[in-house]
């Protein structure tokens, strides 16, 4: 969906993985920190990312429409500016530049030989054998271990900050051979240790370790069965009381009921993503108060941002060490 206002761009929403496509996007936007004020900066971030965004989604479209030579149908729908909150740092764009960078790009891509290949897309290890033969070069050989199946080609080239073309041109001779195919969404691929540490359920009540303890009463929101244990030691050997949950659908209800002082929230869990949990604490009048710390192995400026507009106290960065999580419980358990 393209926002428009006043003929100009607004937002784009939609399509595979949007959340991840800005947060993409905003991290190869270089900010200018010597700007006299944090929101002019903020500005200058989300005019740069919106257009990159604007021309990824537009490249899509016209790949879309070239491949298979159908025609664009669009329905145009009228919002009541009435009924709609504007948000200042999210610019108007003209269309036009921004279009013709789409289709620039898109030319360069089909000039390459890389027409059948959509870059949102997530490219998987499909015939290893076949690939002894062909990673003797260095390049390849840096490349190959960071597919996995879970990010896109596009995310992929920031993630070894090169260019997109030139990083699929370089993958090119084994997406047309078949020994890397491409994915329409991402794949969930853990190992067996980790499968069985998952598998586990963490326990949604109090921990019988703590039933001496007189200390303060910490959650800790993780998927991972042996993220929570290795926490939960740590906090018990300091006198705190602990408890985990895994069960998205007994968040909110558990921590009702056991009314914690301190919540420790993974960001990225199956089914509901810490952002959204963050969220519904924040709108529950008996939580709402509680000190949130977002607890993620992410760490870019988007995620920081997000979570502490959705009230998050803190944000760690996965594996937290002792004395940080240390200094997380002296300042909000006193």
């Amino acid at each position: 969906m393209f926002s428009f206002n006043l003929g100009q761009l607004a937002w784009i929403s939609g399509g595979i993985d949007p959340i991840d496509r800005w947060q993409r996007n905003l991290e190869i936007v270089n900010l200018d920190l010597s700007l006299d004020r944090q929101d002019r900066a903020l500005l200058k971030s989300n005019i740069i990312g919106q257009q990159s965004v604007a021309v990824e989604v537009l490249f899509d479209i016209i790949q879309l429409c070239q491949v298979t030579k159908n025609r664009l149908s669009y329905q145009l729908i009228s919002i009541d500016l009435s009924n709609l909150k504007l948000n200042p740092n999210l610019p108007l764009l003209e269309i036009e530049p921004i279009l013709i960078k789409a289709i620039q790009a898109w030319q360069e891509w089909e000039n390459a030989g890389l027409a059948d290949y959509c870059p949102s897309r997530f490219p998987i290890i499909q015939n290893s054998v076949q690939l002894s033969g062909i990673t003797k070069s260095d390049l390849l050989s840096d490349l190959l271990p960071s597919i996995d199946g879970k990010r896109s080609l596009r995310s992929l080239a920031i993630h070894h900050r090169q260019n997109l073309l030139d990083f699929t041109k370089v993958l090119l001779p084994l997406l047309k051979s078949g020994s890397i195919d491409l994915s329409l969404s991402a794949q969930v691929q853990v190992d067996r240790t980790e499968a069985t540490n998952r598998d586990r359920k963490i326990p949604d009540n109090i921990s019988s370790q703590t039933t001496n303890c007189t200390g303060k009463l910490i959650a800790c929101i993780d998927d991972s069965i042996l993220v929570y244990k290795n926490l939960e030691k740590f906090l018990v050997d300091r006198g705190y009381r602990s408890y985990g949950v895994q069960d998205p659908l007994k968040i909110i209800t558990t921590l009702i009921r056991n009314k914690p002082d301190l919540i420790f929230l993974d960001l990225l869990m199956p089914i509901s993503n810490g952002y959204e949990i963050c969220e519904q604490i924040r709108k529950t009048p008996s939580l709402k108060n509680i000190p949130v710390i977002i607890l993620t192995a992410k760490d870019g400026l988007f995620d920081r941002m997000r979570a502490k507009l959705l009230g998050a106290n803190e944000f760690l960065t996965k594996p937290a060490s002792h004395t940080e999580v240390l200094r997380i419980l002296n300042k909000y358990s006193e």
